[in-house]
């Protein structure tokens, strides 16, 4: 059986300020991309590591 959808209620006033806010704030803290790069290495070594066991 599937589970029935419900749709998401718009948000207005303060809450839609305060949503947008975050959205914007988190745009500009992005990590840098040679840090993401160094994360994504390790991950690799890591599940590398994982599958020779």
């Amino acid at each position: 059986m599937a589970t029935t959808l419900k749709t998401t209620p718009a948000i207005k006033g303060n809450a839609s300020r305060r949503f947008n806010a975050a959205i914007s704030e988190s745009r500009a803290n992005k990590i840098p991309q040679a840090r993401r790069q160094d994360m994504l290495d390790l991950v690799r070594r890591v599940m590398a590591k994982a599958k020779g066991c």
